[in-house]
């Protein structure tokens, strides 16, 4: 077995005690949440039904990250030049696509009772659960094509692009494996401000940089990530009425069936051994 593997390439120029990578992806994904943000204001104010209307997410989408993306390969030195490496969009094998695409659906049940058990902590406002219901509701087939669109493809691609192609490279060429992984993953699961939402983030964060940092590519966590987003799309409130799936416009906490959970949990780790076992080759 070889040592631990690191990026090629020079480090980002280093800041004050070494902090250069750390400090530029922070601000990396604080401008993507300051162009989400500005973004999102403009097209309130342009068009109504606000960002959780079909076209205005799946435009707010498409504006925001690639240029987010463009502006992370610019602060990398060696950004442009090394493409598709600099957003570590390297081959991977089929086989670990497949598993990794089946992990992120069997991952959906499981981070939902997580989910569930944290409203008893952090208990969802009535805006927070209005704003799900309205996410979640039928839009018509145009209005859901555009709404699974943004969030199963966009919201994936740019996410992994950013968090797994570009700040998981930038600080795994300085700091090493082990940290940045956990520091790409908070910074992921900060920027969904959600408080409740950080240990679910951070978790599905971890998974999907071990799946690069396995594979050398972002393609299968992007798989992965957008199986997680499309799921909930899949199987909508009018399809799929379960406790503890199904969003509720009252405050009780439900609880998915704990068999649905316990086998879907169990199927993550058989699918995380996959994934490890596909990748063996390539140490």
């Amino acid at each position: 077995m070889q040592g631990e593997r690191r990026e090629s390439g020079p480090p980002l120029p280093p800041g004050p005690g070494g902090s250069g990578p750390l400090l530029v992806s922070v601000a990396l994904v604080a401008f993507l949440l300051a162009g989400m943000f500005t973004l999102a204001a403009l097209v309130e104010w342009l068009r109504p039904g606000g960002i959780l209307d079909p076209l205005n997410l799946l435009f707010v989408g498409l504006v925001v990250f690639p240029l987010t993306v463009l502006v992370g390969l610019r602060l990398d030195p060696e950004g442009f030049e090394r493409l598709p490496g600099g957003l570590t969009l390297g081959p991977t094998r089929t086989s670990t696509g497949v598993f990794a695409l089946l992990l992120g659906a069997a991952a959906v049940l499981p981070v939902a009772e997580l989910d569930n058990l944290l409203q008893y902590l952090l208990p969802q406002d009535a805006e927070e659960r209005l704003r799900i219901l309205r996410l979640m509701a039928f839009d018509g087939w145009g209005g859901q094509l555009a709404k699974v669109f943004a969030i199963a493809v966009v919201t994936p691609v740019g996410e992994e692009l950013v968090f797994r192609g570009i700040v998981l490279r930038w600080l795994r060429r300085s700091y090493g494996r082990l940290p940045a992984l956990l520091v790409s993953s908070a910074l992921f699961a900060a920027a969904h401000l959600s408080l409740r939402g950080l240990l679910p983030y951070l978790l599905l964060g971890l998974a999907f940089g071990w799946i690069v940092d396995r594979s050398r590519s972002v393609l299968p966590a992007l798989g992965a990530h957008a199986a997680y987003n499309a799921v909930p799309f899949l199987f909508p409130p009018e399809v799929a009425d379960v406790p503890g799936w199904t969003p509720r416009a009252d405050a009780a906490v439900a609880h998915l069936p704990p068999l649905w959970v316990v086998g879907s949990g169990a199927a993550c780790v058989v699918l995380l051994y996959l994934i490890w076992w596909s990748t063996l080759r390539r140490d």
